[in-house]
């Protein structure tokens, strides 16, 4: 490149040069003539003549030119070295999600499933797929898809999941895989790890949040399919931290055969604001998504799950009932998510338990937005509070749930 731009230089330089002899050797360019003429003046004067300026011009631009190209190329040498000292490179890691019955848009867990499979897609360079599961009759087959398809991580999402994802594991023992929302005891499968969460300590910030806004006394929760044991703890420890702020107040609860049925859901919440809730926790997916809805819709207050429900059920607040929600019972599974593929691409992958808490940042609670005016200073304190005693082991759920 430089020898390039040295010869680019010797033509521009010598151009002028030989076209103004040429023009006072015939006299027939005009152009020619007034050129030298000036030349002349110029150098008569002790100017720069315009050849010189343009030399000068041309220099100062090949000058500016190499320098620049010197520090590109210095500057691309250190991003690449710092590129490479960087995190692990996934671009060789394979990873596939299978949802549970549901989308990769259903603002709660297989959507916060999904957002860590993408963290890893834009973080660490792992090439990822997904299937959305249709019905439960699917697991196995959409499971195997991945597993006999030269994956390195096959994500199921999902407690009803469990024996399909063990029967994948035996049959592909050199396939890692990993379970959301189910553990297998004390004697899981080499190549499974389980992510799971102590959905108690959120139903319990959730829980105190309901009794410390509720005026009636009266509140609710709507869970989804009761055999799943994240269900039972969020609803659990939502009555359980009501109680601790509230003894006697009380509590409406139902579970819906399903994670997929808002319309179930919204009809489940009327019927609790018909007995008087004015506060309504849906735990249960869409179902619980559903719930909430409608409640909002009714004028009673309302909390999400999973994922900051203000985001994504009530669209950051451009829908009917944004400033009725006022917080939201959130487990990390999108960390968890992103977490176990970044050990597959460092190498350290196991089938360790992972467990999601207050303390190590796995469950927590989110802000109250639009209905900051009802969740006042006071109120936040005292969720802080108990989010402390939570976290430092002061404060326990009492729920057990196997």
């Amino acid at each position: 490149m430089r020898k390039t731009l040295i010869n680019l230089l010797l033509t521009v330089l010598l151009l002028p040069i030989l076209a103004a002899c040429g023009a006072a050797g015939d006299g027939t360019s005009t152009g020619g003539t007034a050129s030298g003429a000036a030349a002349g003046s110029a150098a008569a004067s002790g100017a720069p003549t315009p050849i010189e300026t343009e030399a000068a011009s041309v220099a100062a631009g090949v000058a500016a030119t190499t320098a620049a190209t010197t520090a590109a190329e210095t500057t691309t040498a250190e991003t690449t070295e710092t590129s490479a000292a960087g995190g692990a490179d996934g671009s060789n890691i394979r990873v596939a999600l299978v949802t549970d019955v549901g989308k990769v848009n259903d603002g709660t867990f297989n959507q916060f499933a999904f957002q860590g499979l993408q963290r890893a897609e834009q973080e660490l360079g792992a090439q990822i797929d997904y299937i959305e599961t249709q019905q439960q009759g699917d697991y196995e087959k959409n499971l195997e898809q991945f597993a006999s398809g030269d994956y390195d991580l096959v994500i199921g999402v999902g407690f009803l999941m469990g024996d399909a994802i063990k029967a994948a594991a035996s049959r592909h023992p050199d396939v890692n895989f990993a379970i959301v929302d189910f553990a297998y005891g004390d004697n899981p499968p080499a190549n499974v790890k389980g992510l799971v969460f102590q959905e108690d300590q959120a139903g319990y910030l959730a829980g105190t949040m309901a009794a410390l806004v509720s005026q009636s006394n009266t509140i609710g929760v709507v869970g989804g399919i009761e055999e799943v044991p994240a269900v039972k703890k969020f609803v659990q420890g939502y009555e359980a931290g009501a109680k601790a702020q509230k003894p006697d107040i009380s509590v409406r609860q139902v579970y819906i055969p399903s994670f997929t049925d808002p319309a179930a859901g919204g009809e489940a919440a009327r019927s609790m604001i018909a007995e008087g809730a004015d506060v309504i926790f849906g735990a249960g997916g869409q179902t619980g998504s559903g719930a909430i809805q409608e409640a909002a819709k009714q004028g009673a207050f309302v909390i999400g799950v999973d994922q900051d429900e203000y985001t994504t059920t009530f669209r950051g607040g451009s829908t009917e009932g944004a400033d009725k929600i006022v917080t939201s019972a959130i487990k990390r599974v999108d960390n968890a998510v992103f977490d176990t593929i970044q050990s597959v691409v460092e190498g350290n992958f196991s089938n360790e338990l992972y467990v999601g808490t207050v303390e190590n940042g796995g469950i927590d609670y989110a802000e109250a937005h639009d209905a900051s005016a009802v969740v006042t200073a006071d109120i936040k304190a005292k969720v802080d509070e108990v989010k402390e005693g939570l976290t430092n082991g002061s404060i326990q759920t009492g729920v057990q749930v196997q």
